[in-house]
């Protein structure tokens, strides 16, 4: 009788135990307007993969769930799918509310929203701001979109401050740190599953920086079922794209896949020359071996050929009347063509395994590699004068500086100037014709006796190239504890090798180029200098004849490897939240010169010295919520960055020399953030302070002063950004909401830099001192942005926005000579030397758009629908979005050898264009 009552008890007992390992989850699924049931919605929780479908009332139930975290993806018609992850522990959990937004079409994350600068690295176009990364957050959603007109960027950190995830690996540039988005530009459909994190939050993916993250989940797996085809005509970049997007879901016997295809093409109705000739193409593949295994694999590209365009003064854009001329452009045989193009095509191929090790546990691994190619054209030329049209010595200016006849200066300024206004024989552009002709009949005797019959151009169209091969592995580890705090853990390792060099891409009608350094030539009377490439020249007697195809000028490679460890806890306890993050790493980096060059014979071929730096990133984050609607935040961060390759190197084009003055950045911030959610309402209001020390930059630019080509580097660059943001979303009435955001920062240089400038073509030391600019501005970006919106939502899918933007103190791009001592002369007054060093302010702008978008529901299975998005309403050509200080003096009195005085030559600038419309039209099922 004992055993009899001992066996019930421990049957009863164990029953007892495996109750307690099963749980459920209910709740009730409605539309963010207006808290409406939604029937008919499927609801699918992974590992198990089941499914059910809401009731009219929106509820839906599963039970018999064992413990563990799930994954819950809410899919209905004309709604946003909405994905949760829940854990379940012992008894039926009560999600009550599943929101779900309504499916509106995104507007397009697309080179449209940014101008390319002209510099000589050309690296700014391969980056968009980093306020292109949208979220929930109720701030950063409407700053994401609304200020992208105006380059805004978020708290006016530069876009190598937020950290970018593909598919769990960062992607940011491995040698100038710049957000990646042109790798797949044009494959929104594929790319639009985000996770994102703000300010100095931690992440799942690493400690990250001071930008937030992003995360972009494109495993097949998390596409949204179904096919999607859309059609966009629009004026801003491009006329016209197409794209195709299907996905299958997860199918019964563990497999998903997707692909997407599309196409942009056309120029746009402001700017002459600019183009698109883009495609994209992106398939996934993914295998769910069994409820703990998981495999992926994902290919993408965005081969993509566009045109630029390129800033010039604001004497030229009154001359032609027009805020967009492009001095890039010219005449071909009655046809307009673009000297400068930007063409590229890297590929990417990554692979994710996943692990579930248990109900609590999991192991990530990813790895990926792109490779490709990626060219920058411009015109080039050997003798002769300078052919772009906008050449200082060009303009009507020009005549009037120094002149000692005031009298014949001004007639032919004046003749000058009514030849611009009328461009008479196309004075506006490059002669591409007359290049054609020269370049046919462009030979000397001792050309023929050394290359033989043929024409050497004089004029060519070249193309720089940064040709990566760029690999990463990562691996992270996370556990869930019986508390619901979370620890991880990760590694990661990556290894760049970045082909650097220029090409021939159009002989314009000649037979080849001498490869030579005219700089080299002009100053120096022996011919070794003038090699590019020493060795050729010591085998053949003579410099090398190139042809298109060929590598010509400069030839190194740069190589960068970085591997860190991290991990991070975040634990909860009634309302207050702690999360906790450390980073260590290192970073190695080094030039290997594939050429001798004849200035540089014993610094140019081969490696340079490795630069070796230790990094770190610690991080803390802590949250108190008073209830489930208000909540307070304050993060901390402490980091130290590797300097950029671009920066490491004084001229890598022509040597090894590592820049004077290099150590790593320090980065300091604090933020702190008051969180209103109760309903359809949300605010939030934060402030921040970051602090940036011993910062580095290399500039390159001919001087007037010193009359030779220069590299000028500075080191010890500090800044400071602080500010408030402020954000919020509140209905009104019966889907009618009031939007609201205002950014407010003071960003400014907190240091006089020390700089060195060096000669290029002798790396001899010509002067170096202060850069005098603590307390300037930093520039490219508004530091006061703000926007009020209207938004409704009729109940039978019809939307409607109305939207103002209001921007202020946004300030020009400086050259650091201007303030230096190099530049002040005895004569110079204090209001010349105050004019030469002041910083140019933008004055404030506004602007107003609107957009519209319906969709229809066929037959519970299909979706037709439009959206039209109209900027700049209001049709202002003279807002200025950004440009530069040039890196010229010019001098005045009598003699360029003996002035009187330095001024600053004209600054370059870049207008936002005027009305621009963007129409998309969608079907999907």
């Amino acid at each position: 009788m004992r055993i009899k009552s001992l066996l019930i008890v421990v049957f009863t007992l164990l029953s007892f135990g495996a109750l307690a390992q099963t749980g459920g989850l209910k709740g009730k699924v409605v539309s963010r307007d207006g808290r409406v049931a939604i029937d008919g919605a499927r609801v699918v929780v992974s590992p198990g993969d089941r499914d059910v479908m809401t009731d009219n009332q929106g509820n839906f139930v599963f039970d018999g769930l064992e413990n563990g975290e799930y994954t819950l993806t809410i899919e209905a018609p004309e709604f946003e799918d909405q994905t949760l992850v829940v854990r379940v522990e012992d008894m039926m959990r009560d999600l009550n509310l599943v929101i779900l937004a309504p499916d509106l079409a995104q507007e397009a994350i697309d080179d449209s929203v940014f101008a390319e600068y002209d510099f000589d690295s050309g690296n700014d176009a391969y980056s968009l701001p980093s306020s292109l990364s949208a979220s929930k957050d109720v701030f950063n959603n409407i700053a994401s979109y609304r200020f992208s007109e105006m380059r805004f960027n978020v708290r006016g950190y530069d876009s190598q401050y937020s950290d970018i995830y593909l598919n769990g690996i960062r992607f940011n540039d491995a040698l100038t740190g710049y957000s990646p988005w042109s790798l797949w530009t044009g494959l929104n459909e594929a790319t639009r599953n985000q996770e994102i994190t703000t300010g100095l939050t931690l992440s799942d993916y690493g400690v990250g920086g001071i930008g937030g993250t992003t995360n972009i989940n494109a495993r097949a797996s998390q596409l949204r079922q179904g096919l999607r085809v859309s059609l966009v005509n629009g004026n801003s970049s491009y006329r016209f794209r197409a794209m195709v997007t299907y996905a299958s879901g997860l199918q019964d016997n563990g497999w998903s896949y997707a692909f997407s295809l599309s196409t942009r093409q056309g120029g746009n109705s402001y700017v002459d020359g600019v183009f698109y000739n883009a495609f994209g193409y992106f398939a996934s593949a993914e295998k769910i071996f069994n409820s703990r295994h998981r495999l992926s694999l994902t290919v993408m590209g965005a081969p993509t050929q566009r045109g630029a365009q390129q800033a010039t003064t604001q004497e030229v854009y009154d001359l032609v009347g027009n805020n967009y001329y492009n001095a890039n452009v010219g005449y071909q045989a009655g046809k307009l063509r673009n000297s400068r193009i930007r063409e590229y095509h890297e590929p990417i191929v990554m692979a994710n395994y996943t692990f579930e090790i248990d109900d609590r546990s999991q192991l990530n691994l990813a790895t990926s590699f792109r490779f490709g190619q990626n060219g920058y054209s411009a015109l080039s030329w050997y003798g002769g004068p300078d052919p772009r049209p906008d050449y200082y010595r060009n303009l009507p200016s020009y005549q009037l500086l120094n002149a000692t006849n005031l009298e014949a200066a001004g007639m032919a300024a004046a003749q000058l100037a009514d030849r611009w206004e009328r461009n008479v024989n196309d004075i506006r552009y490059f002669n591409f014709d007359r290049m054609y002709n020269v370049n046919r009949g462009f030979q000397t005797a001792e050309d023929l006796a050394t290359y033989g019959p043929g024409s050497r151009s004089n004029y060519i169209i070249e193309e720089r190239h940064t040709d990566q091969l760029d690999w990463n592995l990562t691996a992270s580890y996370s556990h869930i504890f019986k508390d619901n705090s979370k620890i991880m853990f990760g590694a990661n390792y990556r290894v760049n090798k970045t082909s650097y060099y220029d090409q021939i891409k159009d002989l314009l009608g000649g037979d080849y180029w001498v490869d030579v350094d005219k700089f080299a030539q002009r100053d120096f009377s022996d011919p070794i200098s003038a090699q590019n490439d020493l060795d050729y020249y010591e085998q053949y007697g003579h410099a090398r004849a190139v042809r298109e195809g060929d590598k010509f000028s400069y030839n190194y490679k740069a190589h960068v490897r970085t591997g860190n460890v991290w991990g991070s806890y975040t634990g909860r306890w009634g309302g207050f939240g702690l999360g906790l993050g450390l980073e260590v790493g290192g970073t190695s980096m080094w030039r290997d010169g594939m050429w001798r060059k004849g200035l540089f014979p014993n610094n140019s071929k081969g490696e340079s010295e490795r630069l070796k730096y230790f990094t770190y990133k610690a991080k803390v984050n802590l949250e108190y919520a008073i209830n489930a609607n208000h909540n307070f935040e304050l993060n901390g961060i402490a980091m130290e960055n590797a300097p950029t390759f671009q920066s490491a190197f004084v001229s890598p084009r022509t040597r090894n020399s590592v820049t004077p003055g290099l150590t790593t950045e320090k980065i300091y911030g604090v933020d702190a953030s008051y969180n209103l959610r109760y309903g359809d309402y949300k605010l939030r209001l934060s402030g921040y302070y970051t602090k940036m020390n011993d910062l580095s930059k290399v500039i390159s630019f001919y001087d007037d002063v010193q009359k030779t080509y220069t590299n000028f580097a500075m080191s010890g660059i500090d800044e400071q950004y602080f500010g408030l943001e402020f954000g919020m979303s509140i209905p009104i009435y019966q889907g009618l909401s009031l939007n609201g955001a205002i950014s407010y920062g003071q960003y400014t240089y907190t240091s006089n830099p020390y700089y060195e400038q060096i000669a290029d073509n002798s790396a001899q030391p010509m002067n170096s001192g202060t850069v005098y600019w603590k307390d300037m501005r930093i520039e490219s970006t508004p530091q006061t942005a703000m926007n009020v919106g209207l938004s409704y939502r009729s109940s039978n899918n019809i939307f409607v926005s109305v939207d103002f933007n209001y921007y202020d103190n946004m300030y020009l791009s400086m050259n650091p000579l201007y303030r230096t001592d190099e530049v002040l002369l005895p004569t110079m007054t204090p209001d010349e030397i105050e004019a030469l060093r002041s910083q140019e302010k933008f004055s404030p702008a506004y602007t107003l758009s609107a957009s519209i978008g319906k969709n229809w529901y066929i037959q519970r299975r299909y979706t037709l629908g439009f959206s039209l998005e109209v900027k700049n309403i209001l049709n202002d050509q003279n807002i200025k979005t950004g440009g530069y200080e040039q890196m010229r003096v010019q001098w005045i009195g009598e003699k360029s050898s003996n002035p009187t005085s330095y001024q600053k030559f004209p600054s370059k600038y870049f207008y936002m264009f005027g009305t621009t419309y963007y129409l998309n039209v969608y079907f999907r099922f």
